[in-house]
């Protein structure tokens, strides 16, 4: 049985060219585009199988002024032990065998059903990522985490009702927002080729043949520092500016102030901001290069990329 594992979605491209997906390219170099989060946050191991957990300063020790033949002081700092579950979703692609029988070509018959439910797959993990809340699963979505407006790690950009939408910003790695995946495991998606099986029908009763290859994701998300999760939300669907000096104030309580910070948005939005930006309206805004991603809009100086799973029909959040 095959088994592919990619920690990125351009590298799964890659992966299934080598297992053989020679047409996976074209569904799924798309889906990257769409949603360039895939590409980069990183994913390191959890520290405890199906939990992660990590100490988060809740006290900084401190120094006094000293003089000769005086008292050094004792430096002491304090932590909280944080704890995120790692939640598993997954799913089967299944063909009828009886249509492979009668396929001209089988391998790309099966091939581009698989590639077609990997690309729905990961989409609606993306959509769960960002909106999902199961608790049962142990699975809390990012709009859960920021969920009421509080100029400290949700900010509002003036919209109402319930046709708003959010950007988002990252800082990345260890120190900032990761995935964690189980130890001895696979980081990422991990795709296995279960064979032929004997599998219920769709509707009705009764079974049939068919040829089933698992699609899978276990992940936690560990967020070192709070700030590194920033969401501008209530931004106005239909409106026609875009509140830069909400996303400046956000930017500045960033870790690192908006080094190394990534933005993430819809395209209403993305579009919002390269016009403004085409227009030379506002300073704070540009268009630059990024290797291998051709001209991006930058707001403040920070990359805003593409997160087709953020919808437009956010309910405005409040205090």
């Amino acid at each position: 049985m095959g088994l592919l594992v990619s920690t990125q979605a351009m590298n799964i491209v890659e992966a299934q060219k080598r297992a053989g997906y020679t047409n996976a390219a074209e569904f799924l170099a798309g889906l990257v585009q769409k949603n360039d989060l895939l590409q980069f946050a990183p994913w390191f191991e959890s520290s405890d199988g199906a939990f992660h957990k990590w100490l988060h300063a809740s006290r900084l020790g401190k120094g006094a002024f000293t003089q000769a033949n005086s008292n050094v002081p004792a430096m002491s700092s304090g932590s909280d032990t944080k704890v995120e579950p790692l939640a598993i979703y997954e799913g089967d692609s299944t063909i009828d065998d009886r249509v492979l029988k009668t396929a001209k070509d089988r391998v790309k018959t099966r091939d581009s059903e698989d590639v077609a439910n990997l690309e729905g797959f990961v989409q609606d993990w993306l959509y769960q990522l960002m909106y999902g809340v199961h608790i049962t699963e142990g699975f809390k979505g990012l709009a859960a985490r920021r969920a009421n407006l509080d100029s400290k790690f949700t900010w509002g950009a003036g919209g109402s009702g319930s046709t708003c939408s959010s950007l988002w910003l990252f800082e990345f790695g260890d120190r900032g927002f990761n995935f964690r995946y189980p130890a001895g495991a696979q980081p990422g998606i991990s795709s296995q080729d279960r064979g032929l099986n004997k599998v219920p029908i769709p509707e009705g009763s009764g079974q049939m043949w068919a040829w089933i290859r698992h699609f899978e994701i276990i992940a936690g998300m560990e967020l070192k520092n709070e700030k590194a999760l920033l969401r501008l939300a209530n931004i106005a669907s239909t409106g026609s500016a875009f509140d830069t000096a909400s996303f400046i104030k956000m930017k500045n309580q960033l870790p690192s102030i908006g080094r190394d910070a990534m933005g993430f948005c819809n395209r209403t939005v993305h579009a919002l901001i390269e016009n403004e930006a085409y227009n030379k309206t506002n300073l704070s805004l540009s268009v630059k290069e990024m290797e291998g991603f051709g001209p991006i809009v930058r707001v403040a100086g920070v990359p805003v990329m593409f997160w087709e799973s953020i919808t437009d029909t956010e309910t405005a959040l409040t205090a």
